[in-house]
């Protein structure tokens, strides 16, 4: 992971002031405004799938199979973990996203990553509805960048229903969810499903990568227009190096923006898609859920979006609360 200090070098906010595209020094004030971009953006940088609120009750009885191989990727395994309820399974499977500033990682210690799975709501709130969850890990930035994770995500929904049968689920009917840069991938992945390459001389990429559901929470949907209509000054501000780290080498920022933005890739065949947003988040702006609400709309697909009085960014206290919708939203098209 990237360190605060090095990422503060990546920034040009000391001496002479921050320039902007065209090459302007701007004023003071220019400048404070600059920093507070950039405050914003080490908050959307470090907000985490692992910076979970707790989930209250008593957690659900669960099975795991640790680190299955679902690819390779430059040589280096790609993984998931399978966490079943020992009671009460539908026979469902929901992959979840683990990413977190669109880094994706698990635990070296055993016990913290066991602690994760008994405590956050990310799993203990899908296992409580019954389902079958596969935490998915891709390749991780900053060795990846964005566009070469979303293949990752696919491939991961390929494997799990060409496995269907071992692990219990339906392989006609997949959900997909997770938040934050989380949900931002699990849309990717969602709006970029195929039917599989029937020529493929491996087998996983002959098989379908669509899913049939999407719950997405508080996720970046449109990197061009952040909180307002050509409103987004942030990725312009950040140096070339960061950019290329997270994004790839700039060609044409506003095509590459876009590229990576679920809300242009959206049409009247999207899956299903539940959105969930605090209206206080300060990190994902509301507009990012409204404008793909908007979106679905236009298209004519089915969408539904929850916004959370008073809701931050990663969790609120009452989260728990809003699984039931989860579920639901699941129950009715995974069935």
């Amino acid at each position: 992971m990237i360190g605060r200090d090095e990422l503060t070098s990546l920034f040009d906010i000391q001496g002479s002031g921050l320039k902007d595209r065209s090459g302007y020094r701007g004023s003071r004030n220019v400048k404070i405004s600059r920093i507070v971009s950039f405050v914003v953006f080490v908050a959307f940088f470090y907000s985490a799938f692992t910076g979970a609120a707790p989930a209250e009750e008593m957690p659900v009885a669960y099975q795991v199979t640790d680190d299955v191989v679902y690819g390779h990727k430059d040589g280096l395994a790609l993984t998931l973990d399978v966490v079943e309820p020992t009671e009460n399974r539908k026979g469902l499977g929901l992959i979840l996203v683990s990413s977190g500033s669109w880094m994706s990682r698990k635990s070296d210690i055993a016990q913290e990553e066991e602690d994760r799975r008994q405590h956050d709501h990310w799993v203990q709130g899908l296992l409580k509805g019954g389902f079958t969850v596969f935490v998915v890990r891709h390749g991780s930035g900053p060795r990846y960048t964005v566009p070469e994770m979303t293949p990752d995500i696919n491939r991961s929904v390929r494997f799990v229903r060409a496995n269907a049968t071992k692990y219990g689920v339906e392989p006609k009917h997949l959900g997909i969810t997770s938040g934050s840069s989380g949900g931002h991938l699990a849309l990717m992945a969602a709006m970029t499903g195929d039917d599989g390459n029937p020529e493929s001389k491996d087998p996983i990429e002959r098989i379908s990568s669509e899913v049939q559901a999407v719950v997405a929470w508080f996720p970046p949907t449109d990197m061009i227009n952040w909180a307002a209509p050509n409103g987004y000054t942030l990725i312009p501000l950040l140096r070339p190096g960061l950019f290329e780290r997270m994004f790839g080498e700039i060609t044409d920022l506003e095509a590459q923006l876009k590229s990576i933005s679920p809300l242009y890739l959206v049409t009247k065949d999207a899956p299903p898609l539940l959105l969930i947003h605090g209206d206080a988040d300060k990190t994902v702006p509301l507009q990012q859920s409204q404008i793909m609400k908007a979106k679905y709309d236009e298209q004519g697909a089915e969408v539904k979006l929850i916004v959370e009085a008073g809701g931050g960014h990663s969790s609120w206290p009452d989260i728990m609360n809003d699984y039931p919708s989860v579920w639901d939203w699941f129950d009715q098209h995974l069935k």
